[in-house]
């Protein structure tokens, strides 16, 4: 049975075709249309061509190879989702990209997100991929299923279809209103982890984070790489290098201040009371440096403890269906 209502379908310029040989595949509505995807021009709609757009396009296997271990660095719930809207307040401008393992993938001031395509709108197409392709229903389900939390309210729905972004298709002959569209969506919002792709148990991702996954087990260097330039990749890696190189440097020039102080000469006055406050002033550098060495090693093993904690607290609630997460989540993994 097809997720998807045909009453509520959003655009119907696909239909379902079965040969004489049983075979499934699609037909532009009208005997004269073009025989190609809608919105995808250059990918035709014989099956061989079809099936392997469709994969390309939506499955990330990478994301579903590792989304075991994912919960070590990211919330395990999949409406850790913000709106569009309330992307903006949190620092974030939003590059649209046409590559699904990107989809909701976010580095520092920017999220990717992949625009709706619009087969995705047609009744028709959901069922010749329940029929075809499993591994592509499930993925093409849990990517709608993030458009749910995405696309939240009036304002984003707006803000989703303007020029700018164009996540959403439009259609000047049959326009797609919020009322239609929360109407679509809505199947989607039900569904649970089990029918869609690994990937989407989750909702957004840090980039930096699935860089460090990318090398222990994908065997590749980064995950994304956006750097261009070797200077730029490397600088990331500069500030670190440069708070430990920076505290061990004023820890070595305090000791080196005790010691001239031991060894300095004795007998006058003044220079007795200059050594005192030197050998004094170098201990509290020291014991600064220390402290300030200290805390910041306690503030990273409290997050990451902090972290694996509410992950645990999630997956526990997943698992025994007595908690429904959504956008009041008060904590997780950002």
């Amino acid at each position: 049975m097809p997720i998807v209502d045909t009453k509520i379908e959003l655009n119907n310029n696909l239909s379902l075709t079965t040969s004489a040989n049983g075979e499934t595949s699609l037909r532009r509505t009208g005997q004269d249309g073009p025989h190609s995807l809608p919105g995808q021009a250059r990918t035709s709609l014989d099956n061989a061509p079809l099936k392997k757009y469709l994969r390309e396009a939506l499955l990330a296997p990478n994301l579903d190879k590792i989304a075991p271990y994912l919960w070590l660095a990211f919330t395990p719930d999949h409406a850790h989702i913000s709106p569009l809207h309330f992307q903006a307040a949190r620092g974030r401008s939003i590059i649209a990209t046409e590559e699904a393992y990107l989809h909701l993938v976010w580095y520092y001031d920017r999220i990717f997100i992949k625009p709706l395509p619009v087969y995705l709108l047609s009744s028709a197409f959901w069922e010749y991929i329940e029929e075809t392709d499993i591994e592509v229903w499930q993925a093409a389900a849990g990517f709608m299923r993030t458009y749910a939390y995405l696309i939240k309210f009036e304002i984003d729905f707006r803000k989703a279809q303007s020029a700018e972004l164009g996540l959403i298709p439009t259609d000047d002959k049959d326009p797609i209103t919020y009322e239609r569209f929360a109407a679509f969506i809505a199947p989607f919002a039900e569904l649970d982890d089990g029918r869609v792709r690994p990937r989407y148990h989750y909702g957004e991702m840090r980039l930096t984070r699935l860089n460090w996954f990318a090398r222990f087990l994908l065997g590749r260097l980064t995950y994304h790489h956006i750097h261009a330039q070797w200077n730029e990749y490397f600088g990331r890696f500069l500030a670190p290098f440069l708070t430990v190189f920076i505290l061990l440097s004023t820890a070595l020039s305090a000791m080196q201040v005790e010691l001239a102080v031991q060894s300095a000469p004795q007998g006058s006055g003044n220079w007795d009371v200059f050594s005192q406050m030197c050998r004094w002033v170098s201990i509290i550098i020291l014991v600064l440096a220390l402290v300030v060495s200290t805390l910041l090693i306690f503030l990273v093993l409290f997050m990451f403890i902090h972290e694996q904690i509410f992950a645990q607290k999630v997956l526990r609630d997943k698992r025994s269906k007595q908690k429904k997460f959504g956008t009041s989540l008060k904590s997780g993994m950002v």
